[in-house]
């Protein structure tokens, strides 16, 4: 682990190693933040606006901010052996036919924000709502409305109330290249399903189609947490305050105390390459140690820490600290299933592939004028439904419109169609154009666990899913492949020369099912794993407060989707940047 004195803009800071003859003061932080990813890089900036606190974030990953890892379409390439990925399988999906679904992590400053598909969906009001209707005050929508606003800046909204032109954070939408989505929105139309201008507005309907923004900046690049909360000019403004201590393995918590005392005090971590890892490090927290490292590796370092379900912690022979059930419980995530069609290749980024013309005049497109089919995401529109309000014709069916309110919770839509011109499988199938009509259960009533494989913190966690865990699941899954093969019918009979790929044998349930199951995977969207919620006896449903502080446990709280109370009915990545930004307001007194 290099000792880096001098912040450079290129450069972050490193933390020392304590040595017995130097005071533990010179290493202590007012703050230590554990994972610099999507909510980590914001909390980071915020707290260190105050110049007279010290700030520690200590992640597992590099900077690798490289000239790639900025370019839309090449940085959502989460197969790239290249990238800040790092995969593992999960525990056999028991209701999938045993399947095992590839477990993802993004390791980088700015986490998932620098890999994922750069979709700012902040979902319905009725999540929000939701969650404070759980037993979470403060985090409705009207709460959180303020905070979405905070961090945004966008190009391709007027300014209103509910979105933001003076944030950091900067988000678009793009006119889509392929000709696939116009079809589709017709055969949308004719079921009832109209087109808005913005996903994102508190009035958007429960069922709708529309544009969805994504996080380009004004030069066409990635606009990842990382840039955008921790520029290398604001880090080397900020460094005698801020220090980022990259490619960093945490190992544990330390926690002094017993009883209503206990208290985290400090964070123990060596360098990540294990060929490095000769020298223990430790820091010391004066006021608060905050857990950012993501609904998979934040429970498991409270686990290490022994926090966490008494009897797997015996099992493992960690020491039990405070006996929290929840602690890895409530595991959620989208269950995607591919339906896929073969388009005319023009209208598939496999273009790219195949025709190595077209290839260097799109990448030319993007050196030159920072356009073309580079400069953005695969996913440029996407469609929400309640399929509880589809008729026997799949037709959306109303009797009052108050039906449609989303920002009711039990109004909320149930499945979304992500609109992808593209092989959405690991299938590789050469040579054609492709097209995906991802139907993603987007409010899963079933949850899996995240568990320790070993007591070992280089060890990846056991990942259930707990796909199907909760038949009734299978219900709106099944309501979105009949609408799903229902518009692409109506797309054929538009004159779109559309085939089917990858779609159900038959129309009976028993066809539909044999193809949910096998054929449903992960949207690598993980939430709830240190869920929010009121404490009970025993802490058996939370793990942390309103304020994000975990039960029982002095100067220590978690802040990024493992809070959650439920999942979000949309891409993670917002809900988890205003939930860093809450929580930065509330440590502040500021709420």
């Amino acid at each position: 682990m290099t000792v880096v004195p001098e912040l450079k803009p290129q450069d972050v800071g490193v933390a020392v190693p304590i040595a017995p003859q130097i005071s533990p003061d010179t290493y202590a932080y007012d703050y230590i933040i554990i994972g610099g990813g999507t909510s980590g890089s914001v909390l980071a900036s915020r707290l260190s606006e105050d110049p007279s606190v010290s700030v520690l974030v200590i992640e597992r990953g590099p900077v690798a901010d490289t000239w790639t890892s900025r370019v839309p379409l090449l940085s959502s390439n989460i197969f790239d052996k290249d990238g800040p990925i790092r995969t593992w399988w999960s525990l056999p999906m028991r209701n999938a036919n045993n399947r095992f679904a590839q477990i993802m992590s993004s390791e980088a400053l700015g986490g998932v924000s620098r890999i994922n598909g750069l979709l700012y969906t902040r979902g319905t009001p009725g999540d929000y709502n939701q969650w404070k209707a759980l037993g979470n005050p403060g985090w409705g929508y009207e709460d959180l409305e303020p905070y979405f606003v905070k961090s945004e800046k966008t190009s391709s909204h007027p300014a209103s109330k509910f979105r933001g032109h003076d944030g950091v954070w900067q988000n678009r939408t793009s006119k889509d290249p392929y000709h696939t989505n116009q079809y589709i929105i017709r055969a949308l139309q004719k079921a009832g399903i109209e087109q808005v201008p913005d996903l994102n507005a508190p009035d958007a309907p429960a069922a709708c189609v529309g544009r969805t923004d994504h996080i380009v900046d004004n030069d066409h690049y990635r606009s990842s947490t990382n840039r955008a909360f921790l520029s290398p000019q604001l880090t080397q403004e900020r460094k005698s305050r801020l220090k980022i201590c990259t490619s960093t393995l945490v190992t544990r918590l330390e926690l002094a105390g017993s009883g209503d005392e206990l208290r985290a005090v400090g964070v123990h971590f060596e360098a990540n390459d294990p060929r490095l890892a000769r020298q223990q490090y430790f820091a010391r927290a004066r006021r608060e140690v905050v857990l950012c490292a993501g609904a998979l590796a934040s429970p498991q370092i409270l686990m290490l820490s022994g926090l966490g379900p008494e009897e797997h912690l015996r099992q493992k022979g960690i020491p039990v600290v405070r006996d929290l059930p929840a602690v890895g419980s409530h595991l959620q995530d989208h269950v995607g299933l591919p339906i896929m069609f073969e388009v005319p290749m023009r209208d598939s980024v496999h273009q790219l592939q195949t025709n190595p013309l077209k290839a260097a005049v799109e990448f030319g497109k993007y050196l030159v004028a920072d356009r073309g089919i580079l400069s953005h995401p695969l996913e440029l529109m996407s469609t929400f439904v309640p399929t509880r309000l589809l008729d026997e014709d799949l037709s959306l069916s109303t009797h009052d419109s108050r039906e449609l309110d989303a920002s009711i919770p039990k109004n909320r839509p149930d499945i979304e169609f992500m609109h992808i011109p593209s092989n959405s499988t690991q299938h590789d199938i050469p040579g054609k154009g492709i097209f995906t009509l991802n139907t993603v259960l987007i409010r899963p009533r079933s949850e899996g666990t995240v568990r320790l494989q070993t007591s070992n913190p280089r060890a990846r966690p056991d990942v259930d899913l707990g796909f199907f865990t909760s038949p009734e699941d299978m219900v709106p899954l099944r309501k979105g492949v009949h609408l799903a093969m229902r518009i692409a019918d109506d797309v054929i009979k538009q004159g779109y020369p559309l085939k089917h790929l990858l779609v159900p044998e038959g129309k009976t349930q028993d066809d539909i099912d044999r193809f949910i199951r096998a054929n449903a995977v992960t949207s690598w969207h993980y939430t709830s794993t240190c869920r929010m919620g009121q404490e009970t006896h025993g802490s058996q449903e939370s793990v942390v407060d309103a304020e994000l502080k975990v039960h029982g446990v002095k100067g220590l709280r978690v802040c990024d989707a493992s809070v959650f109370p439920e999942i979000i009915g949309s891409h993670t990545m917002a809900p988890a940047v205003v939930v860093a930004e809450k929580c930065a307001a509330m440590m502040w007194g500021q709420v």
